[in-house]
């Protein structure tokens, strides 16, 4: 594997906005894992706590960073992308808290570079805590309308 630059390389997000802080595994254009810590600066935070609908964005950051670190690959710019819907999510947890550290999988289950479905995954420890489908687009794509 080639050597990954830091994540916001892969995204346009900035502090407090980029939540994904290490890529531990990637499969060009196929599956990502990436790492994350809750911090107390979360902007999903509030007394400590994050509610399981806050990791969607953990893991449509993921899905942005597969596509960057897959764009850089092609020697193409990384795009900003969109999130057009979220399906099949599952919550085994009813909350995360500050200090957790969180393991992203996205793998890419359709699509190309314009539009793509994922299968996401949060884990804590050995615990799966939510599932959920993304479904994304290319924002380049809204110019067009």
């Amino acid at each position: 594997m080639r050597e990954l630059g830091p994540v916001a390389s892969y995204l346009p997000h900035r502090p407090p906005m980029l939540l994904i802080e290490d890529i531990l595994e990637v499969i060009v254009d196929q599956r990502i894992v990436c790492r994350a810590v809750i911090r107390p600066a979360c902007v999903f935070a509030r007394d400590g706590i994050v509610h399981p609908s806050a990791m969607i964005e953990f893991i449509a950051q993921a899905c942005a960073v597969l596509a960057g670190v897959t764009a850089t690959t092609g020697a193409r710019p990384v795009q900003v992308g969109l999130l057009l819907g979220c399906r099949e999510v599952t919550f085994a947890v009813d909350r995360f808290t500050v200090g957790d550290v969180l393991t992203i999988t996205a793998t890419k289950t359709f699509g190309g570079q314009q539009m793509a479905t994922f299968s996401g995954s949060v884990t804590r420890g050995e615990t799966v805590c939510v599932t959920a489908e993304l479904s994304v687009m290319d924002g380049a794509l809204t110019e067009l309308a």
